[in-house]
């Protein structure tokens, strides 16, 4: 073998492999996913839906059907024929393009959303807000990581602000999250020290994007194949409502159902649930959540940057704040003024920023047939977020003046609590007038 033989044997391989990248992060791939593989995306729920950008973007820039976006965590996975994807499909305009699962709290919905801020601006979205997400320490970092990825955090860096205490808290958090080390994280921590990132690195933020965006088209369809929430469990319930809206019916129709299908327990727990999650180990929860609280948490500055984020967009949003299950809770001993008081200051958080669309659901959770388990809503509680949220999105709204107060972002407004002397003193200080 002679030398050129050799050398090209060695090099060879190497030197194809290297072109063969450098042909698929110049190619100008395209995204054009089925009608189908995007109506099995929008309820979905899952996390491969939060990580793909493509997938969500072509799907909120459909005008027919005209998907918008509704953001929340575990609650949309209790898919009775009231739920929204049903109730829509039946009586509106739009359909539900779902992101929400376990752990979806603020700051996993941000990354979320910076994704899609072309589909969001000047159009409207739904953001379900549990008191549950505002523990002492906010989102876990296990949380965060399922649901957030690497083309997520690029993207927001590629986007962020160095001058705005909006991002450099953003990417403190992401430091915090994730560590200071590689790409993202040594990025986040310049971010987060106020420092503006170089060509070169912005430049390795491309490439990496590029290369990521084309895996992101090329694969998303292949993970919707197999979800079937759409085709067992919204599809087939569409037929089982009525053809004529009619809220009082509806209402009706829900508690009925809802009493059928809690026979067999005290809490007024769907059967289901309280067979596989409560009845083995009903003693131990007595008394169990007596020391949880909510009132005290990073959460309220991540839900913060949210606002943020929805404000730079022009987002029209609507806000619904969900109950507990009152007989479970006191059974379990949860402090419900503490949990009133959680929801009175997430309200002031919002409305004092022009985020006026809020339906507070905290005092609903002693309603009959409102609650499906111990947290979440159903059947009469789905009637009654769609007699709400179906008007906002079939009908022209008054255009948001938002007007953001950083002092949101502070450690004081994390720790604060939450009593009506304390939110006057923090709007006398810091409030906007």
């Amino acid at each position: 073998m002679n030398n050129r033989k050799r050398l090209w044997s060695i090099f060879g391989p190497v030197l194809l492999a290297c072109i063969l990248v450098v042909i698929f992060i110049a190619l100008p791939w395209g995204s054009n996913h089925s009608a189908k593989t995007e109506e099995r995306a929008s309820v979905s729920l899952s996390p491969l839906v939060m990580k793909n950008s493509s997938l969500k973007t072509q799907a909120l820039s459909e005008k027919h059907p005209r998907y918008v976006a509704f953001f929340g965590s575990s609650e949309f996975r209790r898919m009775d024929r009231y739920h929204p994807a049903v109730m829509a499909q039946r009586y509106h305009n739009y359909r539900p393009f779902i992101f929400g699962s376990k752990g979806t709290q603020s700051l996993p919905q941000l990354f979320n959303i910076a994704e899609m801020n072309p589909q969001l601006k000047n159009k409207k979205a739904v953001f379900v807000i549990s008191p549950q997400w505002f523990v002492k320490k906010g989102v876990t970092q296990q949380a965060f990581k399922y649901y957030n990825g690497a083309y997520a955090n690029l993207n927001w860096l590629s986007q962020a602000n160095p001058n705005s205490p909006y991002d450099r808290y953003t990417a403190r958090r992401l430091v915090q999250l994730l560590g200071n080390n590689g790409t993202v994280g040594a990025a986040a921590a310049k971010i987060a020290a106020g420092k503006q990132l170089s060509s070169w690195e912005r430049f390795q933020m491309r490439t990496q994007l590029t290369v990521l965006r084309h895996e992101d088209s090329i694969f998303a369809g292949i993970s919707m194949a197999a979800n079937s929430n759409y085709s067992r469990r919204i599809k087939p319930k569409v037929k089982k409502l009525p053809k004529v809206y009619n809220y009082a019916k509806l209402t009706k129709s829900a508690k009925r159902d809802a009493r059928r299908q809690t026979t067999n327990n005290r809490f007024g727990l769907f059967n289901g649930f309280y067979d596989r999650q409560v009845r083995g180990h009903l003693k131990s929860q007595r008394n169990a959540q007596r020391h949880f609280n909510y009132e005290k948490s990073p959460e309220y500055a991540d839900l913060e940057v949210v606002l943020n984020q929805f404000k730079k967009d022009n987002t029209n949003v609507m806000f619904v704040i969900t109950p507990v299950n009152a007989k479970w809770e006191k059974y379990t001993g949860l402090s419900m003024p503490m949990y009133y008081k959680t929801a009175n200051k997430i309200k002031y958080q919002l409305k004092s920023q022009g985020f006026h669309n809020v339906v507070d659901y905290s005092h609903k959770g002693n309603q009959p047939g409102f609650m499906q388990d111990t947290i979440h809503i159903g059947w009469a509680g789905w009637v009654n977020f769609d007699h709400h949220v179906g008007p906002f999105l079939d009908n022209k709204q008054p255009a948001p003046q938002y007007k953001m107060n950083k002092h949101f972002l502070s450690k004081h407004w994390q720790k604060l609590n939450p009593t009506k002397q304390n939110l006057q003193e923090f709007n006398n200080q810091y409030g906007q007038h």
